[in-house]
């Protein structure tokens, strides 16, 4: 996933209503992480899971 295919995907989500907070929790990875993928580009799997979200698969409950 390219850094403007992510960095659309985060605008796109935002438009929806989902904070940046809540994707960081959605995807499992933290905030320096998000930065890192908009900088960079993300691996195809993150790309995977940003398509499943986008198309309103729930992410899994995680348990403490």
């Amino acid at each position: 996933m390219t850094p403007a295919d992510f960095q659309a995907w985060v605008a796109l989500m935002a438009a929806r209503g989902l904070s940046e907070r809540r994707l960081v929790k959605a995807l499992g990875t933290g905030n320096n992480q998000i930065t890192r993928w908009k900088r960079n580009g993300a691996p195809e799997y993150v790309g995977l899971a940003c398509s499943a979200l986008l198309n309103g698969l729930r992410p899994f409950a995680r348990r403490p």
